[in-house]
């Protein structure tokens, strides 16, 4: 299944908000969506909280540099897409560089 992962090393430039506008609306279509909230301030897992969040809408917020490749792979057996919300350190950028080469840049 897909796996969409947002990072960027500067923060505040929106990857949590287009983490959750994509999940709602692959959610919305039908689709089973798992975010995994690797970002050490959680900002998904807090938005989870809130009432509203969709039925078909996972959060995971225990991924680590240790363990984010696993938890990626255990989401993409159970639902249809995985989006990946990185904090854009440079350890978990290269764990991930290592797994997959596309990436896709916007300036």
């Amino acid at each position: 299944m897909p796996t969409i992962v947002f990072a960027s090393p500067k923060g505040g430039v929106g990857k949590s908000t287009a983490t959750v506008l994509l999940a709602s609306e692959l959610a919305a279509h039908g689709g089973t969506v798992t975010m995994i909230d690797a970002d050490p301030n959680k900002p998904l897992s807090q938005w989870a909280s809130l009432p509203g969040k969709p039925e078909r809408l996972t959060v995971i917020d225990s991924a680590t540099e240790e363990n984010i490749i696993d938890e990626i792979e255990s989401a993409a057996l159970k639902t249809m897409f995985v989006i990946v919300d990185l904090e854009g350190t440079a350890p978990v950028r290269r764990i991930l560089d290592d797994r997959w080469a596309l990436e896709v840049s916007c300036p």
